[in-house]
């Protein structure tokens, strides 16, 4: 009888479980795609279920994909919040007499305050063909998830510790760091080392001195190159990760015009 009773008392919370549980999920396809818009799945379909709907064009830019999900907004809230303070603990350090300092504090802020948190996975390959035939790529949707497939950049940006931030034209095979001759460091840049920023949201470090100078790293159409910070610059109160953190962020951002709103 115990057992029975045990036996029946589990199957009640299954039941419970299953009926709590969604049986299908929202989801949505957008940029360079021919069917656009949101489309409900089952709770168990992959990322290769949305591609193969979307139907994505020979246009696209798989290598600028992006993976959207809410569930990594609350963690890349914090990333950001945790740049945003750095850098107004920059400025107000920098204010009592470093105007240099203070503008390029500033400057940054108001980049990073106008990027969107938007939950990008990044690393993950989107292309529709090899989600089908890879199972290890072929990941769960979440509810809420969202495909963008870009058109194809003609550029590459160079951002951060600059005279002025710019786009400067693709070159094939282009090593990044010789795209700083179109767009210069400052002088409270880091002149040891460079962050480059796939597409696919890969970020790589590459020593630019003389002491540390890393293989020629050619970077694809839509890459940014983030130039760090001076130590003098870190200084002024940031966290010691915060050129990475800043790297990491950016990384974050889907190519330019993504149609990913609501």
């Amino acid at each position: 009888m115990r057992s029975a009773g045990l036996a029946l008392a589990l199957a009640l919370v299954t039941a419970v479980a299953s009926a709590q549980s969604p049986t299908t999920i929202q989801v949505r396809a957008a940029g360079a795609v021919a069917q656009a818009g949101s489309l409900t799945v089952s709770a168990s379909a992959r990322l290769a279920t949305l591609a193969r709907a979307a139907a994505v064009r020979t246009d696209a830019y798989i290598l600028g994909a992006a993976w959207l999900r809410p569930s990594l907004q609350s963690s890349q809230t914090r990333l950001k919040a945790g740049l945003l303070y750095d850098l107004g603990v920059m400025r107000r350090e920098a204010a009592g007499g470093q105007p240099a300092m203070a503008e390029l504090a500033t400057r940054l802020r108001t980049m990073v305050d106008a990027m969107p948190v938007t939950g990008r996975k990044v690393g993950t390959t989107l292309e529709p063909h090899a989600l089908q035939v890879t199972p290890q790529a072929n990941l769960p949707l979440a509810d809420g998830d969202v495909l963008y497939y870009p058109a194809r950049p003609e550029t590459v940006r160079v951002v951060g510790a600059v005279v002025k931030p710019c786009a400067v034209a693709h070159v094939g095979l282009r090593d990044a760091r010789d795209y700083l001759a179109q767009c210069p460091p400052s002088a409270l840049a880091d002149g040891d080392r460079l962050y480059v920023i796939e597409p696919d949201g890969r970020v790589f470090e590459q020593g630019i001195a003389a002491w540390n100078a890393s293989p020629p790293m050619p970077v694809a159409p839509g890459a940014v190159l983030y130039v760090p910070l001076s130590p003098g610059m870190l200084r002024l109160g940031a966290s010691r990760s915060f050129d990475r953190d800043m790297a990491d962020f950016i990384a974050t951002q889907p190519l330019d015009n993504p149609d990913i709103g609501p």
